[in-house]
């Protein structure tokens, strides 16, 4: 049997949660969500991560080991499955990972405006107790630009980008194109869905509840209005600034 993967690469609230839960809706397809994270916490974070997260990561990604995770990416579907969906963010990849499995999947890469997604991660991560001055240097950007140019390397061509401001405006047009290209079948289930009708992707009851709350409690995908994104704190000026030709 033939399988079919495809891994979508992100970085922090670039809107992932939002575009996997409309591929959740798709009978025959099977969502993957941050399956290398466990691996990566053991890999990369630090004593105060450990000490404190560790029992909310490692409940919800309890497989730590790479070879294992990758078989599960790479291999057969459960039945009644056609292809999966991989929600990744691209600092799980860590760079001492082997990458030569990304050739056996279709790669496509999520951004977002730097001054929405550092926004937005800055008031996750204050709304959960963290300090800006940690938080800072995982907002990803670097290592999502790095990312796509080795798995360009990798492929040998090119991986597809999706803007998810560009999607917002029209979900069902940019759905429909994005399946098109991804070689899947669009459906108009992806459109709409149940209200936290989502086991998969909520972080209920744990330190990072209010990451995806949002989401969550959401029926479909939404623009938030411009008047968020215009009111951004100064102290998040030289963050945003530092992401922005990675984004460009």
């Amino acid at each position: 049997m033939k399988t079919k993967h495809i891994a979508m690469w992100a970085c922090p609230r670039s809107r992932s949660t939002a575009i996997t839960r409309a591929f959740e809706q798709i009978d025959d397809c099977i969502i993957y969500d941050e399956p290398l994270y466990g691996c990566c916490f053991v890999n990369s974070f630090t004593d105060y991560d450990r000490l404190y997260y560790a029992p909310d990561y490692l409940s919800r990604y309890p497989d730590t080991n790479y070879s294992s995770i990758v078989k599960k990416l790479t291999g057969d579907l459960p039945e009644g499955k056609s292809f999966s969906f991989q929600k990744h963010m691209s600092n799980h990849l860590l760079p001492e990972f082997d990458k030569s499995w990304i050739s056996q999947v279709k790669n496509f890469f999520l951004i977002r405006n730097p001054r929405e997604t550092v926004l937005s991660y800055w008031q996750a991560r204050t709304a959960s107790g963290f300090a800006w001055e940690e938080s800072e240097s995982r907002v990803c950007w670097e290592e999502h630009y790095q990312l796509f140019k080795e798995i360009e390397n990798i492929t040998g061509e090119k991986p597809l980008v999706i803007d998810s401001g560009d999607l917002v405006k029209n979900p069902q047009k940019y759905l429909k194109v994005l399946c098109s290209k991804l070689g899947v079948k669009f459906s108009e289930k992806m459109l709409n869905w149940e209200h936290k009708k989502t086991n998969i992707l909520s972080w209920e009851n744990t330190t990072f509840e209010n990451f995806s709350e949002k989401v969550i409690n959401s029926t479909g995908i939404l623009q938030e209005s411009q008047e968020y994104i215009n009111n951004i704190p100064d102290i998040l000026e030289p963050c945003i600034n530092k992401c922005m030709p990675f984004y460009e």
